[in-house]
């Protein structure tokens, strides 16, 4: 049976609603998962200038604890 024009304006209405919203939600997942990664590479660029200027202890050097 054919839909009405009432009804397929609100399947239209319906799907629309569900796609802002999926887009909303993505939307601040991807906005978290920037500043994130953000996050991370100030951490990773730390620990290389930390590398490259020797300021980790000797590997050779036992922890306090022996």
């Amino acid at each position: 049976m054919a839909k009405t024009a009432d009804e397929r304006l609100n399947d239209l209405e319906a799907k629309s609603v569900f796609q802002e919203d999926t887009i909303e939600r993505l939307s601040n997942e991807l906005r978290k998962q920037q500043q994130e990664l953000i996050l991370l590479k100030e951490e990773l660029k730390s620990l290389k200038e930390n590398i490259d200027n020797g300021s980790f202890a000797d590997k050779d050097e036992k922890p306090p604890h022996y």
